[in-house]
């Protein structure tokens, strides 16, 4: 955190002074009496490990995952090869949802119960894919009557039929949850014979072969326990591009599988009311010699050529910048130039500190139980950023295809042996001495195959820092899916990784050796990502080569340019990736009185969403702690003031959805900067805010009229200006002042009256 956005945080209620991050990322502690039962949000992801290896590739984790974090659900992974889980480790457990493509389990009959004792329970179901209950592990078969008691549960039978030959099968019914990106067309896949038994559940698509009703089978349904979609009509792969689409909507399967409908959704993509902006780049390419003209003749490195055309020249766009420390500190490959555009770098205001770690490890696995001894064969192919010609090309130079994965070497720099403690904590220690003071670096930016083990992030929660890459996502006409978006974070044990919200140029450029102009398309990412459901932030990431070609140069400017001319609330990377930790933790209690709701443990998350509420507003009476609301895509976006520890947030309903709801205190529809401390005074209010670039925002206020507004720091005035709010109390205005150091704003009407 830079010395300006930890004053933020000071300003906004978000630390204490002295307050370590870590203790902002781990969430306020309550002293107030003790919480109802929370909300159930946490989701258990059955995975068999014996198929898909790892949970970063499993069919849940890349595919579902995401619908279910926008949905607010958490999901918790559990390898059955381990036998079943003790359902009472998870006391705020909402549902299970399983996706084999096998037969995982040696007892099915035991599986069967314990999916009974589980929805018995109330805890909900939703099962994609094969349903792990027709054969046993080897291939043993399962009485039909066993089968039939797990798929009673979802209110179906199988009268042991199948339709192999599907030319004469035909839709009877495909409701709007079918066909959600992919069309149900072509040779469709086989299907069992599925007789619906309750009618409590709903039929989302009913197959019939050559018009006979005998033949209906019915492969997607949802109802009161959960939901179920036949094997071979989730998802459509293409194995020719390896590419997968949803034919069934996932959103609306999942939140017809687990009743979202009443949960409020800690929202990590908007921060006062507006989608939430951030950009970081990893240092690689950090001393590559710039081959634009004319910098290329005075050999101008790319990190500075970056400085100049990105970074200087988009002051309201905050960005974060994390060396390598092997690329800078001279007694490892350093040199006073690569050291002075790190400090060039890290005295703009705009820019953050952070780190892309001490040795740049290319595979994180080969250290999880390192050993000098085996490191020792690559000792003489240690191709660390040598001076002389290998600095004109990317930084990732020793990333062919060899001995370890898709690389040559374990790490950049071999010339000491691998220390942990010295990769994360102490290269965020050397990056902080290296910063102007006051700034200080909390990020780390994963390297290489960005897949860190579990010591390794726990490392960094130990050195007060918060982390962040890894996910790829992509969403444009290459990756023409929602499943190109990865979810917020992987767990890795007990720690959790944060996923970048954007792809770096790697994937829009072949590993970076072609077209690379590619990294202009991330717009159609962005825009796809954020309508119409905003799944994801503006995130612009990069490497320092960037700043090596022309074209790859200019497509990045191209990218800030769309992204300035967003509605758009920027931020320091750091602070997204403690808003994402924030969504694990956010713990709702719900209240007397009905849709109300005390928000506990949400750390430096600030936006609750809730959905399908275009007819809802907040009810202030019933709330404390709101610092505004805006209505969005048919959701309900309110904001949190990050100075209150534990607000409560009560809705009601609203006679008009075209306009800013009325109420009887002033409130935040939606700003560029973040807001904190609300504070009503007799005649009018005043609140904390801090930000980047000219600070346009808007207010909903109880009366019409003229307001005037002053901004402030530390008790010196630095502006003063005056606005109209219409006849709705809508009061639009810029405050053209820095708000990189923290301001209050105070807002009077004009006239003296508080009205």
């Amino acid at each position: 955190m830079s010395r300006l956005s930890r004053a933020a945080a000071l300003a906004l209620g978000l630390l204490l002074p002295g307050m370590p991050l870590a203790v902002l990322a781990a969430g306020p502690s309550s002293q107030a009496a003790p919480a109802r039962q929370a909300v159930p949000r946490t989701i258990l992801a059955l995975v068999d490990l014996r198929e898909e290896t790892t949970i970063r590739l499993s069919r849940i984790h890349t595919m579902a995952e995401l619908p279910l974090n926008h949905l607010g659900l958490s999901v918790v992974y559990w390898n059955v090869a381990d036998g079943l889980p003790d359902l009472s480790r998870y006391p705020d457990l909402r549902g299970v949802v399983t996706w084999f493509a096998g037969e995982p389990f040696a007892d099915v009959g035991d599986y069967v119960g314990w999916v009974a004792r589980a929805m018995d329970r109330g805890v909900r179901f939703a099962v994609m894919g094969q349903p792990g209950v027709r054969l046993e592990r080897g291939g043993k078969p399962v009485p039909l009557a066993l089968t039939n008691r797990f798929f009673a549960r979802f209110g179906l039978r199988d009268d042991d039929g199948y339709s192999d030959l599907t030319y004469k099968s035909k839709p009877l019914l495909a409701d709007g949850m079918v066909g959600f990106e992919r069309p149900l067309s072509g040779v469709l896949p086989g299907y069992p014979l599925f007789r619906k038994t309750d009618e409590r559940f709903v039929s989302h698509l009913v197959m019939r072969r050559a018009d006979d009703p005998a033949s209906d089978s019915h492969l997607v349904v949802t109802g009161p326990s959960g939901g179920l979609v036949t094997d071979g009509y989730s998802r459509y792969f293409d194995a020719e591009y390896n590419r997968r689409q949803w034919i069934v909507d996932p959103f609306a399967f999942f939140r017809d599988s687990f009743a979202t409908d009443d949960l409020p959704k800690p929202d990590v993509t908007t921060l006062s009311g507006r989608r939430m902006y951030f950009s970081h780049i990893d240092g690689d390419g950090w001393r590559n010699v710039t081959e634009v003209a004319p910098y290329a003749a005075k050999r101008v490195l790319s990190a500075d050529m970056v400085r100049t055309a990105a970074i200087e020249a988009f002051p309201d766009l905050p960005v974060t910048v994390a060396p390598i420390v092997g690329d800078l500190d001279p007694t490892w490959k350093g040199t006073p130039e690569s050291l002075a555009a790190a400090k060039a770098l890290f005295a703009l205001p705009q820019v953050e500190p952070a780190s892309h770690t001490w040795t740049h490890p290319f595979q994180w696995a080969f250290f999880k139980d390192y050993s000098r001894q085996n490191e020792a064969a690559f000792l003489e192919r240690d191709g660390g950023r040598r001076s002389g010609k290998g600095d004109d090309h990317a930084a990732e130079e020793a990333g062919e295809v060899s001995d370890i994965g898709r690389y040559a070497i374990p790490r950049a720099y071999l010339q000491q042996p691998f220390d942990l403690g010295q990769e994360i904590g102490g290269a965020l220690d050397y990056f902080t001495r290296l910063a102007p003071a006051g700034k200080r670096a909390v990020l780390v930016q994963w390297s290489g195959d960005t897949s860190p083990f579990e010591a390794a992030l726990a490392a960094v929660r130990k050195a007060g820092g918060v982390n962040i890459n890894g996910g790829d996502a992509r969403f444009d006409a290459d990756f023409p899916s929602i499943t190109g978006l990865p979810p917020i974070g992987l767990p890795v044990g007990a720690e959790r990784q944060i996923y970048a919200a954007g792809s770096n140029e790697n994937t829009y450029t072949e590993l970076w050796t072609s077209r690379f102009y590619g990294y202009r398309n991330l717009v159609n990412t962005m825009r796809h990502a954020g309508s119409p459901l905003r799944l994801k932030p503006f995130n612009v990431y990069y490497h320092m080569y960037t700043g090596q070609k022309a074209a790859s140069l200019n497509a990045l400017v191209s990218v800030l340019t769309a992204a300035q001319g967003q509605e758009l609330a920027p931020v320091a990377a750091s602070t997204y990736a403690g808003i994402a930790g924030g969504f694990y933790t956010t713990r709702f209690e719900p209240l007397e009185g009905g849709r109300r709701w005390r928000v506990r443990d949400r750390g430096a998350l600030n936006t609750l969403r809730f959905d399908r509420s275009s007819a809802d507003a907040v009810d202030f009476a019933r709330s404390s702690g709101v610092l505004g609301q805006r209505h969005s895509q048919g959701s309900l976006y309110v904001a949190l003031d990050p100075a209150v520890a534990e607000p409560v947030v009560a809705l009601a309903e609203t006679d008009r959805a075209d306009r800013d709801p009325p109420a009887a205190v002033p409130y935040l529809v939606e700003g560029r900067w973040a807001f904190s401390a609300f504070t009503a005074e007799e005649q009018g209010f005043h609140v904390a805010a801090t930000g980047y670039g000219g600070g346009g925002m808007v207010w909903r206020v109880p009366r019409p009229g003229r307001w005037t507004v002053t901004a402030e720091r530390d008790g010196t005035r630095l502006w003063s200006g005056a606005a109209d709010a219409d006849a709705d109390g809508r009061l639009s205005l810029t405050v053209p002042v820095s708000a990189i150091a923290p301001l209050v704003l105070r807002f009077r009407p004009a006239d003296g009256a508080a009205g």
